[in-house]
């Protein structure tokens, strides 16, 4: 019910209809003044009874326009709150109730129409930006950015709900994911055959395409104004300095989520670096990744599965898995014990990769690392089957 009513058309329309009035008036407005002001009779008169047109336009359809606007977005809110409380008590076997989200990677449709819209709104505002010798089109300016706030406010909200979306897809998948796994090692080990070395499989945004497609607008609207004022250069230096500013620093953004990600796991190393014998490998890893799929889970192994997320070291040594948390947590986990383990690739730009380590208890631990691949090849020489998810 929930879902339906956040997707519903009716609230779209409602949207749309509210937007549209507060862009027109925000266009209209100004350009009347404008207007008003350039006429050849230059009458002050006209001027301010357009002014005061403008302000009964304001409060007449602007002001309940945005009274409404702020309705829907409060209840949106609401509605997105009790969705996600709805989320984390009812994850049964159904995880298809979030997909209307997004699907196969991509968000709702409703994410690029409000995309194209707002580039649409960066075009026209460069084109009218570039012909500066017109005021009256000058007007249409506050139309323009209006509707591009609009824009990104749809974006923002759709963005969010297939983020939220995508996340509850793969915690009510993980279960169904991990018996499967379990499936393909217990078919691995009765053909003999162990693997750790197989190519991590899975599609995998590179970030320089994550780059391209957040920043790319900026390099647009330098082209559009090149092609309308090719003989501006001061205008063409102005936007082309813009768009390398808007470039500089949005490059570090996709790199600093990486760094960040790889700086937080170094330290932890570093201050857990005694924890195990001079001889030993350990590995900074990420734990507590997965999440309670319904059943209770009260043993040790299980809670270093569920979140939230923390920073530890992980080791393979003296036939057991040993692991220590930056909160002080301790796993002890005798190798006999472990069934199997999947090294998996991450479909985002800046996490590293995971060991996914199957118990024969029927529990499981997650562990992200940037060493995930030295982790798997400890464990295989260990003895322990490992394959790739």
């Amino acid at each position: 019910m929930l879902i339906r009513e956040d997707l519903a058309r009716s609230r779209a329309l409602v949207f749309l209809l509210c937007a549209g009035a507060v862009t027109l008036v925000a266009g209209l407005v100004p350009a009347m003044v404008i207007d008003a002001a350039e006429s050849e009779a230059n009458d002050s008169t006209d001027v301010a009874v357009t002014v005061v047109l403008g302000v009964v336009l304001l409060a007449v359809v602007a002001v309940p326009a945005l009274i409404v606007l702020g309705a829907l977005r409060k209840r949106s809110t609401k509605r997105f709150e009790l969705l996600r409380q709805w989320a984390a008590v009812d994850r049964g076997p159904d995880s298809d109730f979030p997909a209307r989200y997004g699907a196969e990677g991509y968000p709702h449709g409703r994410f690029f129409y409000a995309a194209l819209a707002l580039v649409l709104s960066l075009i026209l505002a460069t084109v009218v930006l570039a012909d500066m010798s017109d005021p009256s089109v000058l007007g249409l300016l506050p139309c323009l950015v209006v509707a591009g706030l609009f824009a990104w406010s749809t974006i923002s909200k759709y963005a969010g709900r297939y983020g939220w979306s995508e996340r509850e897809r793969v915690v009510r998948a993980r279960a169904r994911r991990r018996e499967l796994h379990r499936t393909r090692l217990a078919q691995t080990a009765s053909t003999g055959a162990l693997s750790a070395t197989t190519s991590l499989s899975g599609f995998q945004i590179h970030p320089a395409l994550l780059y391209t497609a957040l920043f790319a607008p900026a390099a647009l609207v330098t082209v559009v104004f090149a092609v309308a004022r090719p003989h501006d250069a001061a205008g063409l230096a102005v936007a082309g300095l813009l768009a390398l500013l808007v470039i500089v620093l949005g490059l570090p953004k996709v790199v600093r989520m990486r760094r960040r990600e790889r700086a937080e796991l170094d330290s932890t190393a570093r201050s857990l670096a005694s924890a195990f014998s001079g001889g030993a490998a350990s590995h900074p890893v990420r734990f507590g990744l997965g999440e309670p799929d319904g059943g209770p889970a009260g043993t040790v192994s299980a809670a270093w599965d569920q979140g939230p997320s923390r920073t530890g070291v992980l080791a393979v040594e003296a036939g057991d898995l040993r692991a220590r948390g930056a909160d002080g947590a301790v796993l002890n986990l005798p190798l006999a014990e472990v069934e199997g383990a999947v090294l998996m690739g991450s479909g985002v730009a800046w996490l590293p990769p995971s060991v996914d380590v199957l118990l024969r208890s029927g529990e499981a631990i997650e562990f992200r690392s940037p060493d995930a691949r030295a982790i798997a090849d400890a464990l295989s020489a260990a003895g322990v089957p490992v394959t790739t998810g």
